[in-house]
C-alpha cells in the first residue's frame, strides 16, 4: 500500500505460504475455535499442511483430536503428534465445507488424508501471464510463480481438448524460447532474411506453426504484441466460464459442416462444445448463483490489518488469500481498503466480474470505470445489504477478524525482527533508509553452464516479481569473479538505459561470496559512479551462513540474532532461485555452448572462432572486422556475432 496508508508487507496467498506460527499455544487455541461449520487445516512444524478436514462444528470436531479420551486410529495418532499449529476458517454451511475441504485436499495432497494417488486426476490450465508473450499450459501443480491457474479440474481428456481447441483457434505460441518485446523488432523480414533476435534464440524465419496459423510468430514481430495479449484476456475469460460468445461461434461452425455433409469436423465442433461445457461444471454452493465474485473482507488493529479476500468461481469458493498491511492507528479502514483494492486489481487478469465490500467507497464510481477499462468488461463494486452476498461478506470479515488473531503475534515479531536488523544495518553504512535489497549468487558446474540470480527483498518480504535470472555469456569455466563482473556490469547498464526491469537501483547490494566477489562489485560500482554499500555473505565449512564481509571486515553475525536470521533467509532464497535457472538449464542443455544460441552459426564456424578467438570473452570483445576475418564468416554472420554479444 502506498503513501499514508502503509505497506503491504506480507500476501499468503490461500495456506500454502504459512510457517511456523510463534507462540502458538494449542490448549488456548481450542478454547477460541467458534460453535460453526468450516474447514480446519493441521500444520507441522515449519508450516507443511499435513491434515485437512470439515466440521459442522469447529469446536467439537477439532477438540476430539486432542482429547485423549477420543479412540483414533494409529494414522491420527501419528498425525497429532505432528501437529504444531491449526488454522481454521468459517462458512455458512457443511456444504460450502465440503467443497473448500475438496479444494484443499486436491491442491495441498496432505500426507494424512486419505488421498487418490494419481495427480494426474487433478490438472491445472496454466496461463503464462507473467510473460510479455504468455502461453497457455496443461501442468499438475500449482506453484508462486505469478502465472495464472484454473482448475483443478476432474478430467486430463477434457483439459487437453480444451488446450487443442485454443491452440488451433487463438494463434498462442507453444514454444519454451523466452521472448522479450524489447528484443523483438516492430516488423517482420523477408523469410529470406536473417533476423537476429538478442537474449532469445537466433531466428532465421516464422516456424511451421505460423505457416499453419496457429502462431502468431511473436518472436520476430513484436508489434503483435497488443493482439497477442488481447487473444490472451479472450482465452482467460473463456477458461473463467465467460463462454457463451464461444459456444455460439462453435455452434455456427458445426452447423455449416453439417450442412455441407462435412459430419467429421461437426463431430470435432460438437466435442469441442461438450468438452467448454464439461471443464466449467464444478459443484455449486447455489445452483442460482453461477457469477464470478470476489468476497472482501477486512478488519483493522493499532498497528495491523487484514484483508482476506474470497474468490468465487461459478458459485464455488475455490480460494482464499490474505494480506497484512502496515497502518496507522488513526487511519480510516474505508481508506485503507480503498487503498488496497486500487493495488490489488491493478492487474486486469484477476478481475472478477464483481467485487463485494463490507465498506461504500469514497472514490467508487471513478474506481469502477477504472477496473472496467482495464479489463475491457463491466465490473461491479458491491456492498451487500441483505441476503446471501451480505453473509459472504460477513463471512468474510469474520475470518479477517480470526486471522488476524491466530496470526498477528507471528507477524509482529517477523516484523520487529526485520527492523531490528535494518537497524544494525544502518548503523554499519550510514544509511537513513533501506528500501531494497538485491542479492547476488552464481551457480555453475564445473563452468558448463553459468547463472547467475537475482532476488528482491523489500519492506520485509521477498518480491518475487522482481526476481531476475541471468545466463553467462561471456564467461566459460568455474569463473565467480569473472560472472559476477559480468552480471552487476548488465543489471547497471540497464539501470542508465532506464530498463523497465531494472529501473531501480537498490540501498544495499548482498553478494554470496567473500571479500574476493565484494571487490568485484565495487570496482564496477565505481566504473558506473554509484555509491551502494556492498556486503558479502560468507558461509563456514558446513555451507551455513557464518558472517558478512564489509570494508574488508567480517562481521560476526552471532552477535545479532535478528540479521543473521535475516541474512540466512536471504541468502538460501538467492541460493535457491540460482540452482532452480541452473537446474533447468541443464536439464536441457548439459555443455551447450553459449554460441550455440545463434541459429546461424554452425558448428564449423563456432569451432573457428574458438580456435582464432581462444576464448568467449575474446570473441565478445572483438570487433565486426575481425570476426568477419575468420574462416568462413562473412560480414553479415560476423555482424550477427557481433550483435549477439552486445544485446
Amino acid at each position: 500500500m502506498n503513501g499514508f496508508f502503509g505497506k503491504v508487507v506480507e500476501c499468503i496467498n490461500g495456506i500454502h505460504l504459512s510457517n511456523v506460527m510463534e507462540g502458538f499455544n494449542i490448549s488456548d487455541e481450542l478454547k477460541k475455535l467458534p460453535d460453526k461449520a468450516g474447514v480446519y487445516i493441521m500444520h507441522k512444524k515449519g508450516g507443511e499442511v499435513i491434515y485437512v478436514g470439515k466440521a459442522k462444528n469447529l469446536k467439537n470436531r477439532v477438540r476430539q483430536y486432542f482429547n485423549e479420551s477420543y479412540k483414533k486410529t494409529n494414522k491420527i495418532l501419528q498425525m497429532v503428534n505432528n501437529i504444531d499449529y491449526f488454522e481454521y476458517i468459517v462458512v455458512d454451511n457443511e456444504l460450502e465445507s465440503l467443497i473448500l475441504e475438496s479444494n484443499y485436499i486436491k491442491e495441498y495432497r496432505p500426507k494424512y488424508n486419505t488421498l487418490l494417488k494419481d495427480d494426474k486426476n487433478y490438472p491445472y490450465i496454466k496461463v503464462t501471464i507473467n510473460e510479455d508473450f504468455p502461453r497457455v499450459l496443461f501442468v499438475h501443480r500449482k506453484y508462486e510463480d505469478k502465472s495464472k491457474y484454473y482448475g483443478p479440474y476432474k478430467s486430463v481428456g477434457i483439459v487437453y481438448q480444451v488446450l487443442d481447441y485454443i491452440k488451433k483457434n487463438y494463434r498462442i505460441r507453444n514454444c519454451k524460447m523466452p521472448i522479450h518485446k524489447e528484443n523483438v523488432l516492430d516488423k517482420h523480414f523477408d523469410s529470406d532474411k536473417l533476423l537476429v533476435i538478442p537474449n532469445n534464440k537466433t531466428k532465421k524465419k516464422e516456424c511451421l506453426y505460423y505457416h499453419l496459423k496457429m502462431c502468431m510468430a511473436p518472436c520476430i514481430d513484436k508489434s503483435v504484441y497488443v493482439d497477442y495479449n488481447n487473444q490472451i484476456k479472450d482465452i482467460c475469460s473463456l477458461l473463467n466460464g465467460n463462454y457463451e460468445d464461444v459456444i455460439k461461434e462453435l455452434k455456427v461452425l458445426m452447423d455449416k459442416a453439417s450442412s455441407e455433409n462435412d459430419f467429421e469436423h461437426a463431430i470435432e465442433y460438437r466435442d469441442k462444445i461438450n468438452s467448454i461445457y464439461e471443464i466449467q461444471e464444478k459443484q455449486k454452493i447455489d445452483q442460482k448463483n453461477d457469477d464470478d465474485k470476489d468476497v472482501v473482507g477486512i478488519y483493522k488493529g493499532e498497528k495491523v490489518a487484514i484483508v482476506q479476500i474470497f474468490e468465487i468461481r461459478d458459485g464455488n469458493i475455490i480460494n482464499r488469500n490474505i494480506h497484512f498491511l502496515d497502518i496507522d492507528k488513526n487511519d480510516l479502514e474505508v481508506d485503507i481498503l480503498e487503498s488496497f483494492i486500487k493495488q490489488y486489481y491493478n492487474d486486469p487478469y484477476f478481475l472478477p466480474s464483481e467485487i463485494l465490500l463490507p465498506l461504500e467507497l469514497p472514490d467508487c464510481d471513478l474506481i469502477t470505470k477504472w477496473l472496467s477499462r482495464n479489463s475491457n468488461k463491466k465490473i461491479k463494486l458491491t456492498v451487500p445489504k441483505i441476503g446471501k452476498n451480505e453473509k459472504l461478506v460477513e463471512l468474510a470479515n469474520t475470518n479477517a477478524k480470526i486471522q488476524y488473531s491466530q496470526r498477528l503475534k507471528k507477524y509482529e515479531k517477523e516484523r520487529d525482527e526485520v527492523n531490528i536488523a535494518y537497524d544494525v544495518l544502518k548503523r554499519i553504512t550510514g544509511l537513513d533508509n533501506i528500501d531494497r535489497i538485491e542479492s547476488y549468487d552464481i551457480s555453475n558446474t564445473a563452468g558448463s553452464i553459468n547463472v547467475a540470480s537475482m532476488v528482491v527483498f523489500e519492506h520485509g518480504n521477498f518480491m518475487k516479481n522482481e526476481y531476475r535470472k541471468f545466463r553467462i555469456k561471456t564467461i566459460v569455466g568455474s569463473d565467480d569473479y569473472g560472472a559476477m563482473n559480468e552480471v552487476i556490469n548488465r543489471r547497471l547498464s540497464r539501470y542508465i538505459e532506464n530498463n523497465d526491469k531494472f529501473k531501480i537501483l537498490p540501498s544495499i547490494f548482498f553478494i554470496d561470496g567473500g571479500a574476493g566477489q565484494v571487490h568485484i562489485v565495487n570496482k564496477v560500482l565505481n566504473e558506473y559512479n554509484i555509491d551502494i554499500p556492498v556486503f558479502g555473505m560468507v558461509k563456514d565449512d558446513n555451507h551455513r551462513t557464518r558472517g558478512l564481509i564489509y570494508n574488508d571486515i567480517e562481521i560476526d553475525l552471532s552477535d545479532y540474532k535478528e540479521l543473521f536470521k535475516l541474512v540466512t533467509r536471504i541468502q538460501d532464497e538467492t541460493h535457491r532461485f540460482a540452482i532452480e535457472y541452473h537446474k533447468f538449464l541443464r536439464s536441457r542443455e548439459q555443455t551447450k555452448s553459449i554460441l550455440d544460441e545463434i541459429d546461424t552459426i554452425g558448428e564449423k564456424r563456432k569451432i573457428n572462432l574458438i580456435k582464432h578467438f581462444k576464448s568467449i570473452d575474446n570473441i565478445k570483445n572483438a570487433t565486426i572486422d575481425e570476426i568477419s576475418k575468420v574462416p568462413l564468416f562473412n560480414l553479415k554472420s560476423a555482424t550477427i556475432v557481433y550483435d549477439f554479444f552486445r544485446k
